[in-house]
């Protein structure tokens, strides 16, 4: 049997939040340019522009050292209703010249090809026109690096390794010396443990990765990922089962107006809100619920947390009372919180049979439906409880990896 040609087609737009900023305003083209939470000199850059980066300014960079690396770096507010809208017109555009697959997070997505399409000639054109159609429609500081490769691994490898508004071809069999010139964490899903159980195997390099048999992968990882891991890297996308969470929640590092003990009741009310929300459209009941609150550097040992067992529910009233009961068992008094969150664990899927402790309360589904219509209609700001009035203010949306938030 002959194997029919498969081919990953991976976007991955450059410096995303802040490329979008500098688009989004052209007095920022052509600056270094930072993406911050909050408008403070104690937080760090989710993101940098291109301009940032050639001055070692990254993600996790702090204001403070951003200021020292790049002295004429802009500092620009995250918006994140700004970076969706531009995530949906870019989908679009990319959806009119490839098949999309997947949207694997707000900056990154795959199409397949198979057949002749898939051939090394057919898809570099494919690529080419996309990026001709990007420039074209948006153009400036919106680019995307685009990685060709039999696996997504592999072709999300590709996308990485020239940026930005990079093109590469990955073959399997022959992945060419830039490939094995890579650091073992340049690869996804390498991180630091890793890195050393692959060294303790005589794993130092890409290439004796790549020469190593499926059989030694599989004892590094210790289990059947080590097999995924060798047939993603030798061009066989490995089938995987479907991800089930293990919980659901939110974490905030709360403004320097809401560091106190006040502020980090009225941010944890609406964190749980809006957990609760997010629950219910997901589809689970919860049983546990964990809360906790960060304290300052010089109190990180005197840092709360607590939890509660209860009978699984979905509901917004009965969550939010939960969570208040828990507040009422804080150290007092509690101050110089930084950040905050709360998880909704034991999750079970709604409608699963159980023998439930007591019969929900008609009265507290109604609440929760209500809720939940006015959040999709209206956005998870539309409606909230007074409790949390101090805080929703500053509680903007975050995108993280692998997420899209709900804007």
């Amino acid at each position: 049997m002959i194997a029919v040609r498969r081919t990953v087609l991976f976007i991955d737009f450059n410096s995303f939040f802040a490329s979008v900023e500098q688009h989004a305003n052209p007095l920022l083209r052509g600056k270094p340019v930072g993406v911050i939470p909050t408008m403070a000199e104690t937080t760090s850059c989710i993101a940098a522009s291109k301009e940032a980066k050639r001055f070692g300014v990254k993600t996790g960079t702090g204001v403070r050292e951003a200021r020292q690396r790049c002295p004429g770096i802009v500092f620009v507010l995250s918006d994140s209703v700004k970076y969706m809208d531009y995530h949906r017109r870019l989908v679009s555009l990319c959806e009119e010249e490839v098949p999309v697959e997947k949207i694997c997070s707000v900056d990154e997505m795959y199409a397949v090809f198979t057949g002749a399409y898939a051939e090394k000639q057919p898809m570099w054109e494919i690529a080419s026109n996309l990026k001709r159609r990007l420039a074209k429609d948006f153009g400036g500081p919106l680019t995307c690096s685009i990685g060709l490769a039999p696996t997504v691994f592999l072709a999300k490898t590709a996308s990485d390794m020239q940026k930005p508004d990079g093109l590469i071809w990955l073959d399997a069999q022959q992945p060419g010396p830039a490939f094995f010139e890579l650091e073992l964490m340049d690869l996804c899903g390498i991180g630091r443990q890793m890195h050393e159980r692959l060294k303790m195997r005589g794993i130092r390099t890409v290439r004796a990765l790549w020469d190593a048999p499926c059989e030694k992968l599989h004892r590094v990882w210790g289990g059947i990922e080590g097999d995924r891991f060798w047939q993603a890297l030798h061009g066989v996308e490995p089938v995987r089962p479907a991800v089930i969470p293990r919980q659901v929640g939110h974490s905030k590092i709360l403004h320097p107006e809401l560091r106190h003990e006040n502020g980090a009741r009225a941010m944890l009310d609406r964190l749980v809100y809006k957990a609760a929300l997010r629950l219910r459209k997901e589809g689970y009941e919860c049983g546990e619920m964990v809360v906790w609150v960060k304290r300052s550097r010089e109190f990180a040992g005197q840092s709360w947390s607590v939890m509660a067992r209860f009978p699984s529910t979905q509901e917004v009233r009965p969550l939010l009372q939960v969570w208040r009961d828990l507040w009422q068992t804080r150290p007092r008094p509690l101050s110089h919180a930084f950040a905050v969150g709360v998880d909704l664990t034991r999750l079970l899927p709604q409608g699963e049979p159980r023998l439930p402790l007591f019969a929900p309360c008609p009265r507290d589904q109604s609440i929760s439906a209500m809720l939940d219509m006015i959040a999709k209609k209206h956005g998870s700001k539309a409606l909230w409880y007074a409790s949390a009035q101090q805080a929703v203010a500053e509680d903007v949306p975050r995108i993280a990896f692998h997420t899209l938030p709900d804007v």
